[in-house]
Parts: structure tokens; C-alpha cells; sequence
């Protein structure tokens, strides 16, 4: 629910524009930014410029409250100290966008591809004139070589997103949410990332111990060493093929079984809740009826594998593969695939 606020002098309100309107509105904007005679600064509010081409247009100190950019080619387009707040970048391809020191607060940046991006220096925290806003949000994005330094990012939420050599030196991420998260090569000096919550987040390479001072929400994982895994899988075999009368049933609920190779396994039933199953191998294998709630999937192989009766639900599962895999109910039982 927005806060009613009286239009300014030259604002376009509530319009759609298309690719033509904003080729003329873009020729007065530069005018102005230049200080030519006849230039008049954009400012949209509530307008929809959903699928259009920016690409290296120039928008700098534009005035773009609550616009819709859904879906647009911004490609090197300048938003330099532009005001953004609310606005909507959903599934936009922003790469080498420029967004410093803009004002971006509950901006949706949902699934965008956002490589070589710069943010630095801008305000992404929650909208005040937004009463539902919260925090930015940047689920399932691409923030590949993106420059988030001295942003404000308080509550953001990156649920989703890679963040490849992304820079979020001396950013402000207390309270942001990284859930299932790939970070690596990620420069992270001086940022304040008290109560940001990396549950279930694929920390590569030197992350985990990079970050260990600055974090501090999310379960650690548990790990197994190759030995005590095998047994486990083993016992639950046993425990599966007797119903129950020997063996044990296999609780991997938050293990770190990244890159594992369980292909062809037998694992009907096994509680692998909250585990971190990224580039794990798993085709072929037997699952029906296992606990996959919360785990994280991402480039999984469950290629031919049995799911039947299997719980997905809360898992992330990006680049999951699922090739000829059996998706469905389990003969004799009311009990089918959940969450896919």
C-alpha cells in the first residue's frame, strides 16, 4: 500500500510507454542531464515500461518512482544517482547496468540478469512510503562480478542468487537473507553482515572461512567423512530391504553432501531434509518417499532416479536434472511427488 503523494510538475503518471515514447522521452532527458535548452528531466510514477529496449540509454538522476521495468533490455543503460524506489526489474537483462548511488529502496530485482552490474554506494533498504515494502530483493538473480560496495543493503533478500566474485565491500547486509545462495570469490572486507541468515547457502572455495566473522544466522551443516557415509548408506539399505527389522534408516537432514556421487543408491525413505545436495549424483538411485523439504538441489543429477512419493517441498532446485526420472504416486499408497 503506497502513501497518496500529489504528482510534481512534468510527472507522467499511471502511463504505459512504448518503445517510441521512450525514444523521445530519452532525447529530453539527455538534453536536460546536458543542460541543453529544451531538455526536461524524466519523471514517470506508476508507469509501465515493461519489455522495452534501454540498452545504453542515459537515465542518470532520472525520476522513476513505482515503474514497471519487467522483462526490459538495459544493457550498459546509466541509472546514475537515479531515483528507482519500488520499481520493478523483474527477469530484466541489466548487464553492465549502472545504478550508482541510485535510490533503489524496495526495488524487485526477481531472476535478472545482472552481470558486471554497479550498485555501489546505492540505497537499497526498505521503501518508507511502501508500507508493504521490506527490503530490496534480488531472488534467483545473476549478481556475477556486480559491484554492491558501500551499498545499503539492510534486509535485502538474495535467496536464490549467484554471487560470483561479487563485490559487497563495506555493504551494510545486516538482517539480509542469502537462503540457497551461491556465493564464491565474493569480496566481503569490512561489510556488516550481522543476523544475515545463510541457510542452506553454497559457500565455494574460501567463502565459509572468509565470512565466519561476519555471519551469524544459518545451521552449520554437518559433515561425513567418505567412511561413516558409506556405512550409513549401507545400513539403510539394509533397513529398507528388511522393512524396518534390521538395519538403519539413514539421517543425512542437514549434511553436506555436495559432489557426492550416490548414483544408483538405494535411499527410499531417507530423511535428507535441510541437506546441501549441490552437484551431487544421484542418478539411477532409489528415492522413493525420501525427505528432501528445504535441501538445496542445485545442479543435482536425478536423472532415471525413482521419486515416486518424494517431498521436494521448500527445496531450492535450480539446474535440478530430472531426465527421465519417475515423478508421481507410489503404487498401493497415498503418497505422490511433492513440491516439483
Amino acid at each position: 500500500m503506497f502513501k497518496q503523494r500529489k504528482a510534481q510538475p512534468n510527472e507522467v503518471v499511471g502511463a504505459t510507454l512504448s518503445q517510441e515514447h521512450l525514444r523521445r522521452l530519452h532525447e529530453f532527458h539527455v538534453a536536460w542531464v546536458a543542460g541543453r535548452h529544451g531538455g526536461r528531466r524524466a519523471m514517470l510514477r506508476d508507469c509501465s515500461l515493461a519489455g522495452c529496449d534501454l540498452s545504453h540509454m542515459n537515465f542518470t538522476e532520472a525520476v522513476l518512482i513505482e515503474c514497471d521495468f519487467s522483462g526490459i533490455e538495459a544493457r550498459g543503460t546509466k541509472f546514475t544517482g537515479a531515483i528507482l524506489r519500488s520499481a520493478k526489474f523483474d527477469h530484466a537483462d541489466l548487464t553492465g547496468a549502472d545504478f550508482a548511488r541510485a535510490d533503489l529502496r524496495g526495488a524487485s530485482f526477481l531472476e535478472a540478469q545482472m552481470i558486471d552490474a554497479v550498485l555501489d554506494r546505492s540505497d537499497l533498504r526498505r521503501d518508507s512510503e511502501n508500507e508493504g515494502s521490506s527490503g530490496s530483493s534480488f531472488k534467483g538473480a545473476n549478481l556475477t562480478r556486480v559491484n554492491l560496495s558501500e551499498a545499503k543493503l539492510k534486509n535485502a533478500d538474495f535467496s536464490g542468487a549467484v554471487l560470483h566474485e561479487t563485490n559487497m565491500m563495506a555493504a551494510d547486509l545486516r538482517g539480509a537473507s542469502f537462503l540457497h545462495a551461491e556465493i564464491e570469490g565474493a569480496t566481503v572486507a569490512g561489510a556488516n553482515m550481522s543476523d544475515a541468515d545463510f541457510s542452506g547457502a553454497i559457500l565455494a572455495g574460501d567463502m565459509a572461512e572468509r565470512m565466519d566473522v561476519l555471519r551469524s544466522k544459518g545451521p552449520e551443516l554437518r559433515r561425513l567423512d567418505p567412511g561413516l557415509l558409506a556405512e550409513t548408506v549401507r545400513r539403510h539399505g539394509i533397513w529398507v530391504a528388511s522393512q524396518g527389522a534390521e538395519g538403519k534408516r539413514a539421517d543425512l537432514s542437514g549434511v553436506d553432501l555436495s559432489a557426492v556421487d550416490l548414483s544408483g543408491r538405494n535411499l527410499c525413505l531417507a530423511d535428507l531434509s535441510g541437506a546441501m545436495l549441490a552437484d551431487t549424483q544421484l542418478k539411477g538411485a532409489l528415492l522413493i518417499a525420501a525427505d528432501f523439504r528445504d535441501a538445496n538441489l542445485t545442479r543435482a543429477n536425478l536423472a532415471e532416479a525413482d521419486i515416486r512419493g518424494a517431498n521436494f517441498q521448500g527445496a531450492f532446485r535450480r539446474d535440478l536434472d530430472l531426465t527421465n526420472t519417475r515423478i508421481g504416486a507410489v503404487p498401493g499408497l497415498a503418497l505422490t511427488t511433492r513440491g516439483l
